[in-house]
């Protein structure tokens, strides 16, 4: 049997639930919007071109700041290597550095292990630092 009140009370029911998803969908929208997403670092580092992976460097990493740049070293028990990174590192102002998806991946103090290319004894453009060069390609805090 058909019922005037029945009805407006599913239209309601059906308005209600029509405002609810829409303000849900409002929400998850506007939630993937603002959330927060690395970014580049403001300052610079060095870099080399993109290298094969050849081999592994573990010590404690250190960082000195000249101008915009900054320049990492790794301490070994072997010496020092001066670190080079493939294009897109980048370093912030507190020193972490960044990876190419602009998350921090260590900061100075931090004992890392390296994955990258090593090169001759010498320095990296705008460091003043000496030792092993390495072309780095990725870098992991060791734990």
């Amino acid at each position: 049997m058909y019922s005037p009140a029945a009805e407006r009370e599913r239209r309601r029911t059906r308005r209600v639930r029509l405002v609810v998803i829409g303000a849900l969908a409002v929400v998850f929208v506007g939630a993937a919007l603002l959330w927060p997403r690395p970014t580049p670092g403001a300052l610079t580092v060095a870099t080399g071109e993109r290298v094969a992976p050849a081999g592994v460097l573990q010590g404690e990493l250190s960082a000195d700041r000249s101008g915009e740049q900054v320049c990492y070293s790794v301490a070994t028990s072997t010496g020092t290597a001066v670190l080079r990174f493939v294009p897109g590192w980048s370093a912030d102002e507190r020193l972490g550095l960044r990876d190419a998806a602009g998350g921090v991946v260590a900061q100075p103090g931090d004992v890392v292990r390296v994955l990258g290319d090593p090169g001759p004894v010498g320095s990296v453009a705008g460091c003043a630092e000496r030792g092993r060069t390495w072309t780095v390609t990725s870098v992991q805090i060791r734990s």
